[in-house]
């Protein structure tokens, strides 16, 4: 498998101007072809210093794609780098020449004397023709080690990536199979501990195991030789934390809930409190999301529960806005207002302010209403944060609710499911301690 490595060359990458998309898009689509990135490098606009990464990233690579610093300014010393690196004196492309300057009288723009450098390139170096922007791209060779130089504009970079890197490393890879398996629930420590043994059955079948967190889901990727060891690599995860599963391969979260609503022939209505209308932006944040939802309830103020949800007042004084009472009797009455299949209701304190010593800043109380009653759930979200709050109280409640779908959710911690006389009784439900 070729090892591939990337430099990135830029000062704005190191002071905080701009984040390198570059490196993170190149390993991608390179895993997708059947290659992995090995290693990412940034260093700045200093001669010596890309030297001297080029050295040391060719020693351990067969292929190095090194974007940015092919511009016509002063700071742009890519290609000069590239010329000390391999002992070769920088030379003029007459051909590129001509070119770029037929391309700038089409479009008007005045050809200055410091575009020249960008048809200036190594002694023997293969020229990349361009279609897009006005930089070509370059490779020379090193240490038995190929450099492709590229610009480092975000669309030009891809573009010569899927010109000159994509189809070669698609020709010679052997294709690696992957699977990248989502959940949510658990952190990243709690489920590792659970994957115990994972390592070593990922050396025994020559595979590999990495984590990803990206909160509030923690990801496991897989990658082996051959689909016999990915499915046992898959089978292992699965048996141990599937129940916590809410995405897998290509699909995001959204993706799979929607997918299994209209499997179901179901449709949802939301009844939003503190999420304040984020959970039915989650809901429909992918097309198609009107094949299963019509509407939803944003009722922040007290008022509005009793008067677009029906819950009850006295509820509402005896146990307030953040309780299992009233989450239910907000899921039950969307249900039955909106006459969807499910329905699901967030009600909580997300903070910074608004918190009591029974109900500190971080609780929050979940309900979701099916056909067959209603289920509730309560999660104290301590210490992280007003959004960090909101984003794992969207997860939480629509989790809840594709768990239902798939026929996981006895699974997990909830109580229920409440008949409607429960939940409408004079007291509401009662939560045994």
């Amino acid at each position: 498998m070729t090892k591939l490595s990337a430099l990135c060359i830029g000062d704005e990458l190191l002071d905080g101007r701009i984040a390198d998309k570059n490196a993170a898009w190149l390993g991608a689509r390179a895993a997708e072809h059947g290659s992995d990135l090995e290693s990412v490098r940034i260093v700045g606009d200093d001669l010596d210093l890309i030297v001297a990464a080029l050295e040391q990233a060719s020693r351990d690579s067969d292929l190095i794609v090194v974007s940015g610093g092919l511009g016509p300014t002063a700071d742009d010393i890519t290609r000069d780098a590239a010329a000390k690196w391999v002992g070769a004196e920088l030379e003029l492309d007459e051909q590129i020449l001509e070119t770029l300057e037929r391309r700038f009288a089409e479009r008007g723009y005045p050809f200055t004397p410091n575009n020249r450098r960008q048809c200036m390139f190594p002694q023997g170096a293969d020229i990349l023709q361009t279609r897009v922007g006005t930089a070509a791209g370059f490779a020379v060779e090193k240490n038995g080690c190929r450099a492709l130089f590229f610009p480092g504009v975000p669309p030009e970079f891809r573009w010569f990536v899927e010109t000159y890197i994509l189809p070669k490393i698609g020709q010679h890879e052997g294709r690696r199979h992957r699977e990248r398996l989502a959940f949510y629930g658990l952190g990243e420590s709690q489920l590792e501990s659970k994957l115990d043994g994972i390592e070593e059955l990922a050396k025994e079948v020559g595979a590999r195991v990495s984590y990803r967190a990206e909160y509030p889901v923690i990801e496991v990727n897989l990658k082996a030789i051959d689909e016999a060891s990915l499915d046992r690599m898959r089978d292992h995860v699965l048996e141990r934390v599937g129940p916590w599963l809410v995405a897998q391969g290509d699909e995001t979260f959204a993706e799979r809930l929607g997918q299994a609503l209209l499997d179901h022939e179901a449709t949802v209505t939301t009844a939003e409190s503190c999420t304040a209308g984020r959970v039915a932006a989650k809901l429909t944040e992918i097309s198609g999301s009107s094949g299963w939802f019509e509407r939803g309830f944003l009722t922040y103020a007290n008022d509005a529960k009793t008067d677009m949800l029906g819950v009850k007042p006295e509820i509402l004084e005896s146990f307030g806005a953040v309780s299992p009472q009233t989450v239910c009797q907000m899921a039950a009455g969307a249900r039955a207002a909106a006459g969807a299949t499910y329905a699901v209701a967030t009600s909580g304190i997300a903070g910074p302010t608004g918190g009591t010593p029974d109900k500190p800043v971080g609780t929050v109380h979940f309900a979701l209403a099916t056909p067959d009653g209603v289920w509730h759930r309560h999660v104290a979200f301590s210490n992280r944060g007003r959004d960090r709050v909101l984003t794992a109280s969207v997860y939480t409640v629509l989790s809840l609710l594709l768990w239902e779908l798939e026929g996981r959710l006895d699974e997990h911690r909830v109580d229920g499911p409440f008949s409607d006389d429960e939940v409408w009784a004079p007291m509401g439900i009662r939560i045994e301690d």
